[in-house]
C-alpha cells in the first residue's frame, strides 16, 4: 500500500528541432550553435541573444569553472518561453558539459547543471562550508537581500541539497525553492528549482499574481500539534523481505493551517463494504475457462486468430490458461492445478477505446467492482480499504485497488484488484487472491496515536509554510509540516523510528 504521495522533482526540459540562423553572438569570442523549434512565428532576434549572452557571462563570473566550457550551443522552445544553453569544452567533446536554462523573455538564468557522466552525486565537502558557498552565490547573483530567498537550515541536511526558499510575509514558500548541490571541490555543480517534494512554480509564473492565504487566520502551532494525533495513520506494514509485518504509524506530511486538518490525500483510503459470497468456480477445460471469461467480461478470447497455451507452476500449485496473438497476451485465467478452482483472471483488449463510449460514472463503476469481487471473497472479508482508483480514457476502463483490513486496520501488500469496462459495467480483471496465513503482530499493547504523535513531533517539529493549491496554481495555502520531510514511521509496538528496509540492510 502506498502510504503517501509525494510530488516528483521536475527538472525543466526543452524540445529540440531545426537549425536557425546564427545570431550576432557568433561574432563574440564564444563559438555558438543555435537551434530552434519551428513553431509559428517564433523569432530568434538579436536582442534576445544579447540578453542571454549577458546573463550567461554573468553566471560564468560567479561560477568560475564555467570558463572551461567556451563552446556554446542554444536550443529554443517557443512553447515554454525557455532557452536551453549547453556549454562544451571543445566542439568535438560533448561530455562533460554544462546545461543552462534561460527565460526566453528576460534572458535570466533559471537553472544550470554540470553533467559529468559519473553517476550519482557524492561529495565530501563539509556541509557548513557548502551552505556558505551557496549563500555566496545567492548574494552575488541577487544582491545582499538574496531577492527575498532565505537559507532553509533545517532542510539543508547534505551538501547535495542546499535549499533557499522565497519568503512571503516571513513565511517560506515551498514551491519557490532553489536547490543547490556543492561538489567535493566546493563548486556549485547544480542549481534547480524545487525541493523534490512539491511541484515548483513555473519558470514564467509571476508569483506577484499568486493569492497567499492570510497568516493572521491560522491556528497556532500548539493547537495544530494537538490535532496531529489524528494525522498519525495506523496500518500493518510489510517488511522488505515480505515475510514479516510491523504495526506502524505513518504521519501526514501536511496539515492545513487554517482548519487544522490533514490535506486531502490523492488516494481514497476509504473503507468499502462488501457482501462476500465465497463462490468457488471450478474449470476442467479450456472451453469451460473461455466460457467463464466470456460471461464475466463480455469478451470471447477464442475469437479471431488467438492461440492457446497452458502453463503450470509446481511450486505454487497454480496453472494458467493463456490466449495470445502473435505478440501479446489477450486473456488469461489462473486456477489451482489440483482442484481447478479459479483464483483470478484478466482480458486485455488492446484496441483503443473512446471516452465518448463511457456510460458509467466512477461511483457506478465502483459499485460494479464491489459486486463482482464480492462474489468470490471469503465470508470473513466484509470490508476493505480502497487505496487507488483511476480512469483510463484510452481503454475506457476504471481501475480499482483494494487492500484487506485486520482488526480495522489496512494490511500492506494484501492487494485485491478490479477493472471495470466503463461502457458495459463488466469486470475485465478480477484478482481476489490473498494469503490468510500471514502472521500479524498482536497490537493490544500498541502505542496510542497521541503517544506516537508526541514522540514524532519531538524529533520532527512542525513549521509553517506556504504551499500552492494543487487545483489552483494561483492560490497558496498555509500548511504545517516538518521541514525535514522524514521517511521514517513510528513502530507502534516498540516506539522506535522505522524506515522501510532498514532492518534488512543492517543484518
Amino acid at each position: 500500500m502506498n502510504k503517501w504521495t509525494k510530488s516528483v522533482f521536475v527538472l525543466m526540459t526543452a524540445s529540440l528541432a531545426v537549425t536557425a540562423p546564427i545570431s550576432a553572438m557568433a561574432a563574440t569570442e564564444l563559438s555558438v550553435t543555435v537551434q530552434a523549434e519551428s513553431k509559428g512565428d517564433s523569432v530568434i532576434d538579436e536582442k534576445l541573444f544579447k540578453k542571454i549572452e549577458k546573463s550567461v557571462e554573468r553566471l560564468v563570473q560567479v561560477v568560475p569553472y564555467l570558463k572551461d566550457y567556451p563552446i556554446t550551443e542554444f536550443e529554443m522552445n517557443a512553447e515554454t518561453s525557455r532557452v536551453e544553453v549547453k556549454k562544451y569544452q571543445t566542439k568535438e567533446k560533448k561530455a562533460p558539459y554544462v546545461r543552462i536554462h534561460v527565460d526566453q523573455n528576460t534572458g535570466e538564468v533559471k537553472f544550470f547543471s554540470h553533467i559529468t557522466g559519473k553517476g550519482d552525486f557524492s561529495s565530501t565537502y563539509p556541509l557548513d562550508d557548502a551552505k556558505k558557498k551557496a549563500t555566496e552565490f545567492m548574494k552575488q547573483w541577487y544582491g545582499e537581500d538574496m531577492a527575498g530567498y532565505q537559507l532553509d537550515e533545517e532542510a539543508s541536511e547534505r551538501n547535495s541539497s542546499i535549499k533557499f526558499r522565497k519568503m512571503v510575509d516571513g513565511i517560506p514558500f515551498r514551491n519557490d525553492t532553489l536547490n543547490f548541490a556543492i561538489n567535493s571541490e566546493g563548486q556549485i555543480g547544480h542549481l534547480a528549482r524545487g525541493d523534490g517534494y512539491v511541484e515548483p512554480v513555473e519558470l514564467e509564473q509571476d508569483i506577484s499574481k499568486i493569492q497567499f492565504a492570510d497568516p493572521n487566520k491560522v491556528h497556532a502551532k500548539e493547537k495544530v500539534e494537538a490535532m496531529f494525533a489524528h494525522a498519525m495513520t495506523p496500518y500493518y506494514g510489510q517488511s522488505a523481505d515480505g515475510q514479516s509485518y510491523r504495526f506502524l504509524y505513518t504521519p501526514s506530511l501536511e496539515i492545513n493551517a487554517s482548519i487544522g486538518a490533514e490535506l486531502p490525500a490523492k488516494q481514497n483510503n476509504k473503507i468499502i463494504q462488501f457482501q462476500p459470497k465465497a463462490k468457488q468456480t471450478i474449470i476442467k477445460s479450456k472451453e469451460e475457462a473461455a466460457a467463464f471469461l466470456t460471461a464475466k467480461t463480455g469478451y470471447n478470447p477464442t475469437k479471431g486468430r488467438a492461440t492457446f497455451q497452458e502453463e503450470s507452476d509446481p511450486k505454487t500449485g497454480i496453472s494458467n490458461y493463456l490466449w495470445m496473438t502473435e505478440d501479446e497476451v489477450i486473456a488469461n485465467i489462473f486456477f489451482e492445478t489440483k482442484t481447478g478452482k479459479v483464483t483470478n483472471y484478466q482480458v486485455l483488449d488492446r484496441k483503443r477505446k473512446s471516452e465518448a463510449d463511457k456510460k458509467l460514472s466512477e461511483e457506478q463503476a465502483l459499485k460494479a467492482a464491489v459486486e463482482a469481487i464480492s462474489e468470490f471473497l471469503p465470508l470473513t472479508d466484509k470490508e476493505m480499504v480502497i487505496i487507488s482508483d483511476q480512469y483510463d480514457p484510452n481503454q475506457n476502463l476504471y481501475k480499482f485497488d483494494f487492500t484487506m483490513l485486520h482488526q480495522g486496520y489496512p494490511v500492506d501488500g494484501m492487494l485485491r484488484q478490479a477493472h471495470v469496462d466503463a461502457s458495459t459495467g463488466k469486470s475485465t480483471l478480477l484478482d481476489w487472491r490473498v494469503s490468510h496465513t500471514i502472521k500479524l503482530p498482536d497490537i493490544k499493547n500498541a502505542m496510542t496515536q497521541e503517544e506516537a504523535a508526541k514522540k514524532f513531533l519531538k524529533k520532527y517539529p512542525m513549521k509553517l509554510y506556504y504551499s500552492l493549491d494543487e487545483e489552483n496554481k494561483n492560490a497558496a495555502e498555509l500548511v504545517y509540516m516538518s521541514p525535514l520531510v522524514p521517511l521514517e514511521e513510528m513502530d507502534a509496538l516498540t516506539g522506535e523510528f522505522y524506515t522501510y528496509g532498514e532492518e534488512e540492510a543492517t543484518e
